[in-house]
């Protein structure tokens, strides 16, 4: 254990060779040192990556049959638990870690010994690289709180998560298909501080096309019964989530993507 990083990044993926190819070779420029895990979700024609990207050591695990991202996260969890990582840093298949994001999260919980989740903020792109729009999160525990009463606090390809916190509370829930990551922030959340570096340090794709608007629906119903399960009696907040979710049920996808793109540039 003692001759491996501290961080071992974590990407699932699932008949996208040419997207995994993009995020390693961002990951190839990277100087600070830690390892990385891709797990192939079942894809009909198996992945291919080279056993190192630049400085960094890549383990492939080949999972069949394909049966969802949240059993190629948990597969790729109990692998770098057995290791004795002590983070794991979260990405996409598509996506880009910005220079100096996976130091800059390591150091953070270093420093921060209570917190158990660590996001950033996004930069948004289309399919075609064009800039959408930027997420911002909170950045303090109770302000993240308030806000997963609502959605998500924290953009799931971005966050670091301490290794210990996931020995504790658990592995992803296969309950919640799609918003398996949801149920983590919250689980994790009424345990562990959260918090996001308010800096954009990853490029997060939005797509027009394929998982992002089928799943979209099943997301809204998931995220819809994550917060019936954690339903707090007490706190308004907890009604107006419900009351947002299916608000945005209603409201078509081109239509929010292009409201967001105003507001939130």
């Amino acid at each position: 254990m003692s001759n491996i990083p501290a961080v071992c990044a974590l990407i699932p993926v699932f008949k996208d060779q040419a997207g995994i190819a993009k995020t390693l070779e961002a990951i190839a420029r990277d100087p600070y040192p830690y390892d990385v895990v891709v797990v192939d979700d079942g894809s009909p024609e198996p992945v291919q990556c080279p056993e190192r990207c630049g400085s960094h050591a890549v383990t492939l695990l080949r999972l069949e049959p394909n049966r969802g991202i949240e059993h190629a996260l948990n597969a790729g969890l109990e692998y770098l638990l057995r290791k004795g990582y002590r983070y794991v840093a979260r990405l996409d298949a598509d996506d880009t870690p910005m220079e100096g994001r996976i130091a800059r999260q390591a150091e953070f919980l270093d420093r921060n010994a209570d917190v158990g989740i660590v996001g950033t903020w996004a930069k948004c792109v289309d399919d075609d690289g064009k800039y959408l729009f930027t997420m911002r999160f909170p950045a303090g525990h109770r302000d993240i709180l308030r806000k997963q009463r609502y959605v998500p606090a924290l953009l799931h390809p971005t966050v670091m998560i301490r290794a210990d916190v996931i020995r504790d509370v658990g592995l992803y829930s296969d309950r919640y298909k799609t918003a398996e990551d949801y149920d983590l922030f919250v689980r994790v959340g009424q345990k562990y501080r959260l918090a996001n570096i308010p800096a954009v340090l990853t490029e997060y794709i939005v797509s027009n096309k394929g998982t992002t608007i089928a799943k979209r629906r099943r997301n809204l119903v998931a995220r819809l019964r994550i917060q019936r399960d954690y339903f707090s009696w007490a706190d308004p907040h907890a009604y107006l989530g419900l009351a947002r979710t299916v608000l945005f049920m209603c409201i078509p996808f081109g239509v929010l993507i292009a409201i967001k793109s105003r507001v939130w540039q």
